[in-house]
């Protein structure tokens, strides 16, 4: 599904590669810019902030793309005309052009956040731009909570990739905001074969079958302890012949009789007939 959000036309507005030193996006970068410059009605305005231009230069050369350096020249000092000003950018773009930034981080360096949210409003509001789509990487921002609160509420498509459970595989969370107002958030894996971006949908566990799938496991308590907790039949067998100390031995119990209690009446017994209190002056 995310491969559909990224490619069918009519394209989402802003997207969002949001990645780390752990996950990287490039790739992702590079197969969605590859998917544009395979429709030629595109007009694709690519601008370096990160890397040295010359290189991008010879890996990113195609006819519908238009390079812009933002890294030779950040200071202003040689005497050229400069033209990465994305504000000159803003009233120069037509229709079906596709605007990639990368990477924002390098932009907000330079712009400030203020003025990157404005011009990147700016440019989602114009009709002529058919997708924005730039990248993010997180280990550069100091705050990230406030940032990505921001961007993610201007993108209509974010990537927030995570790092890779599985060698081959690299696992995506996207939040997808359709025209409607509905908004899809799904978590997906994701690789490629070749240059081909494949997606899989990852299906969310019902804790309810984790808890029985736990309970249905016969637990042993030897196998949680560092110590012996159960007893053998030998154990067992020594446990109950082992006589404490404040027990009575059976040996000193078979000379001993239970104690009685006996009452011997008298032969003649004198029983006093006279009431007591006759002696009495009433």
């Amino acid at each position: 599904m995310l491969r559909n959000y990224l490619t069918t036309i009519p394209y989402t507005k802003f997207v969002l590669i949001e990645d780390s030193v752990h996950a990287r996006g490039k790739p992702v970068l590079d197969f969605l810019l590859k998917t544009h410059t395979q429709r030629p009605k595109n007009k694709i305005h690519y601008f370096v902030f990160q890397e040295p231009f010359g290189r991008a230069k010879n890996r990113l050369e195609h006819n519908s793309l238009v390079l812009y350096d933002c890294v030779s020249d950040k200071l202003g000092w040689s005497n050229e005309a400069k033209i990465n000003d994305l504000e000159s950018l803003i009233k120069a773009v037509a229709s079906n052009d596709v605007i990639f930034i990368d990477s924002l981080d390098h932009v907000m360096y330079e712009y400030g956040l203020a003025e990157t949210y404005r011009i990147l409003n700016i440019l989602k509001n114009q009709i002529g731009v058919q997708q924005i789509a730039t990248i993010l990487h997180q280990d550069l921002i100091e705050d990230k909570l406030r940032i990505h609160q921001l961007l993610e509420h201007l993108s209509t498509l974010t990537l927030s990739l995570q790092p890779k459970e599985d060698a081959d595989k690299g696992r995506v969370i996207y939040t997808y905001k359709k025209l409607g107002g509905k908004v899809v958030k799904q978590v997906e894996e994701f690789w490629f074969e070749g240059e081909n971006l494949v997606t899989q949908k990852v299906d969310k566990v019902d804790p309810k079958q984790i808890i029985e799938k736990a309970l249905a496991v016969d637990i042993n308590p030897e196998t949680l302890s560092t110590f012996k907790i159960g007893l053998s039949d030998a154990d067992k067998k020594s446990r109950d012949g082992l006589i404490l100390p404040y027990l009575p031995r059976q040996e000193n119990q078979e000379n001993v009789e239970n104690g009685r209690i006996f009452y011997e009446f008298d032969a003649v017994d004198d029983w006093d007939e006279e009431d007591p209190d006759d002696d009495l002056d009433i």
